[in-house]
């Protein structure tokens, strides 16, 4: 099965939606975070459901107490997606909430915990008051996680961590994923595509990688890239 996701960071709806019929067949499914779902909200999910488009990764990392996550989820009632994100630090009475919330609604998306932000690195956490390194703190996630059975979003570097301690039947998505000769950008933890992949990670997730340029000859590129 296709290991990519295909990350739609923008707000432009009709090049989102041309790039998503030119190599939907070829891609696991896309990506779209808050800067397209406050662009278009629902209304903008439900054109890529028109296209076929049902199992999209809506990326929104909530983050608030319990009875408000639970309630933003059952709003998520009338569209189709496969996958939600959460703030793995917001506990696990949230954690639980969404799990309850995500199972009542149609689609029944699997909730998927974000651990540290890969834009992140040991000393912004300690800015923040954190002493643990990322990888201290991706490993207590990483337990509650398994705890919870809710998949996790990491980075690739953190994912052979993760993967002993969830096991094999829950999902790992990486994003931070670059091929060698693209720039970081934002990014401060990232890895290539195949090693992303045998670290354990199920999914990669990428954007201007793949975008920048030749779509298809980027996701050849990137795909051949796990083959080898």
């Amino acid at each position: 099965m296709n290991k990519i996701i295909l990350a739609l960071d923008t707000t432009n709806l009709n090049e989102a939606i041309d790039i998503t019929k030119k190599i939907k067949d070829k891609i696991f499914t896309v990506k779209l975070g808050l800067e397209f779902f406050n662009a278009h909200g629902k209304n903008g999910i439900k054109e890529f459901n028109k296209i076929g488009i049902t199992n999209l990764m809506l990326d929104l990392k909530l983050k608030d107490i319990p009875e408000t996550v639970y309630k933003a989820i059952k709003a998520l009632e009338d569209i189709e997606f496969g996958f939600l994100t959460i703030h793995g630090q917001g506990g696990k009475k949230l954690i639980g909430s969404a799990k309850k919330a995500a199972s009542e609604i149609k689609s029944k998306p699997k909730i998927m915990m974000v651990t540290i932000l890969t834009s992140l690195n040991d000393s912004d956490l300690k800015d923040m008051g954190n002493e643990n390194t990322v990888i201290e703190q991706v490993t207590k996630l990483a337990n509650v996680a398994k705890e919870m059975e809710v998949g996790v979003v990491c980075s690739g570097n953190e994912a052979k961590t993760v993967r002993k301690i969830i096991g094999q039947n829950l999902l790992i998505f990486t994003p931070g994923i670059r091929m060698s000769e693209n720039n970081k950008d934002d990014q401060k933890r990232v890895c290539t595509p195949k090693e992303a992949i045998e670290n354990g990670a199920s999914k990669i997730i990428m954007g201007r990688g793949i975008i920048n340029g030749d779509v298809e000859e980027n996701l050849n590129k990137v795909n051949n890239s796990i083959k080898t």
